[in-house]
């Protein structure tokens, strides 16, 4: 189980900024979250066939879950590179928790 703190506003695929720099610099941010989170977390010993990402958003609006996936592009990325593998094998699942705050995501490995 991997838990990374919620993605900045930055990274989502509705973010619109003036510059492409906000973006670039959130995207390397998460990156990194993700790969050292994943390197704390342990390589899996078991071949990756898929995993589930719950997210605990920080508010109760509603949330679309292909761009809840979508954010945590740079996470997943992060994570596969720890992991010394391709992302391709990821086949990510979405459940989507109870608000907490500041929020949160909670990767773990499951069967397909």
């Amino acid at each position: 189980m991997i838990e990374l703190p919620w993605f900045p506003k930055a990274c989502s695929p509705n973010h619109r900024s003036r510059s492409h720099w906000p973006r670039t610099n959130a995207m390397k941010k998460t990156r990194h979250d993700g790969f050292w989170a994943a390197q704390s977390a342990g390589r899996p010993v078991e071949p990756v066939s898929g995993i589930l990402l719950t997210f605990y958003p920080p508010t109760a609006h509603d949330r679309d879950r292909d761009n809840l996936l979508a954010s945590c592009k740079g996470y997943l990325d992060g994570i596969a590179q720890a992991w010394g593998i391709n992302d391709s094998v990821f086949d990510p699942r979405v459940q989507i928790g109870e608000p907490i705050k500041g929020g949160k995501i909670v990767v773990t490995i499951h069967e397909q």
